[in-house]
């Protein structure tokens, strides 16, 4: 009798204990992993002074004053911490549109400014259309807001068979206003003549 008295009160002892313990190791592994997370991402302010982000294959897209969308892409986009809205671009593209036409613009590096809504391309720069319209360049700022496509350095645009060749252009409205500065030299052929 004395044994099976030993036995239940054994049972409870034990299954209560189990619990107590079972209670113990969660608690006991939440501090534990609570502790964990606090080190693993507490770091000293000084730690971010220079540090980067790097974006793959990035896509930033507004609206410029006509409301018509527009898109700037890179195959890569790197910012510092201390100029978080400007991107320094690697094989920078650029799209906007304007009623029924398309334009493009692509270079081999870039910045963009997100604030403002600026992209000044370097390097192997050509702007176009869709149809026959093209620029090439190797300096170019884009500012998309007021729709201002200019740049200082030598120009060669093409057209059908037209060629010109400046020092510098503006180009206003998405191409339909052009101006040319510095020394220019056009050349118009007429294709109802070929």
């Amino acid at each position: 009798m004395n044994y099976s008295v030993f036995i239940k009160s054994l049972k409870y002892i034990l299954f209560f204990s189990s619990i107590l313990i079972l209670i113990l190791v969660i608690y006991n592994n939440n501090s534990i992993e609570k502790e964990k997370i606090f080190t693993d991402y507490s770091y000293k302010e000084g730690d971010f002074q220079s540090v980067k982000q790097v974006l793959h294959k990035p896509t930033f897209m507004g609206i410029d004053k006509k409301n018509q969308p527009f898109k700037v892409m890179a195959n890569k986009a790197t910012r510092l911490k201390e100029a978080p809205n400007i991107f320094n671009l690697e094989k920078p593209t650029g799209e906007i549109s304007s009623g029924k036409e398309r334009f493009f613009l692509s270079g081999d590096n870039g910045i963009f400014d997100k604030n403002v809504d600026q992209l000044e391309v370097k390097g192997n720069v050509k702007f176009n259309n869709n149809e026959n319209m093209t620029f090439t360049t190797s300096e170019i700022n884009f500012d998309f807001k007021k729709e201002i496509l200019s740049g200082n350095k030598k120009v060669n645009g093409k057209k059908n068979n037209s060629v010109i060749v400046s020092e510098g252009f503006k180009i206003f409205n998405n191409g339909e206003q052009i101006f040319f500065r510095g020394k220019t030299k056009l050349k118009l052929i007429n294709e109802k003549n070929f």
